[in-house]
C-alpha cells in the first residue's frame, strides 16, 4: 500500500488521540493536527478508501484493525525517540520531543528505530 508522510501523520494523530478519548472526532484531528477541518475530510475520506479508518455518522473516526497496526508501530517508534531526545542536552519540553518525534517517524516510516 502506497503511504504518505501525511497519512502516517493522520493514522498516528487518531491513534494517540484515541489512547486518552475512545470517540475521536474530525474536529479532534483538526486540533491535534493544526488543520482546517476540510482538509480532514479529504484525509480521512482517503484513508477509508486504503481501509485504514472507519468513519462512522456525526464524524466519529475509528482505526481498521491495519490501521491500528500501522499507527502502533508509528507511537511505539515515537516514544523511542523523545525517550532519545529527552536524553540529550537540546533543553526540549516534552511537548517539543513529541513533535519532533512525530515528524521523524511519519517522514521516515518505514525505519526501524526499536
Amino acid at each position: 500500500m502506497n503511504l504518505t508522510s501525511s497519512h502516517y501523520k493522520y493514522l498516528l494523530a487518531i491513534y494517540q488521540i484515541s489512547k486518552k478519548h475512545p470517540q475521536v472526532s474530525s474536529a479532534d484531528v483538526a486540533r491535534k493536527l493544526n488543520v482546517s477541518k476540510p482538509s480532514v475530510s479529504t484525509m480521512l475520506t482517503s484513508l477509508v478508501n486504503k481501509g485504514l479508518v472507519a468513519k462512522e455518522r456525526y464524524g466519529k473516526v475509528n482505526l481498521t484493525e491495519e490501521g491500528r497496526q500501522i499507527a502502533a508501530k508509528l507511537d511505539g517508534n515515537c516514544e523511542i525517540l523523545v525517550d532519545v531526545l529527552n536524553g540529550t542536552t537540546l533543553d526540549l519540553t516534552e511537548k517539543e520531543s513529541s513533535m519532533i518525534a512525530g515528524i521523524i517517524v511519519t517522514e521516515m516510516p518505514d525505519r526501524n528505530f526499536g
